[in-house]
């Protein structure tokens, strides 16, 4: 049973004036903002000493702080950002080199390169 059809052909789309962006797309500039649904506040710590560093609004606004961080020289694997409820509850939004991902892709330098190195 042959598969490959030699006469099917598929249409080049040339004309893209009827399509819209989608409603979740975001546009040139604009930075990335993680919400967890009924998060009244976010904040970032040290880990293991749990020191809160700064409280937020939203993620947005916690991304200078996290670069800031790693710039002073914290290690990324010992940063933290938590969201909070209005009744106490606690969760982790990202941490880690993950934190450090976001934070940069958050606020558009994600083409500065982060050095490797090695686990001692």
């Amino acid at each position: 049973m042959p598969t490959c059809d030699d006469d099917f052909e598929i249409p080049e789309i040339t004309d893209f004036t009827g399509w819209e962006v989608g409603r979740y797309a975001r546009q040139p500039g604009e930075g990335l903002d993680i919400q967890i649904d009924g998060a009244v506040e976010y904040s970032l710590r040290l880990i293991p000493s749990n020191k809160v560093v700064g409280r937020f609004a939203t993620t947005h606004e916690a991304w200078p702080a996290v670069l800031a961080e790693l710039d002073r020289g914290i290690p990324a694997r010992l940063l933290m950002l938590d969201w909070h409820w209005a009744d106490g509850t606690r969760g982790r939004v990202s941490s880690g080199r993950l934190l450090a991902f976001l934070a940069r892709s958050g606020i558009g330098t994600l083409d500065v390169e982060e050095p490797v190195h090695a686990v001692s």
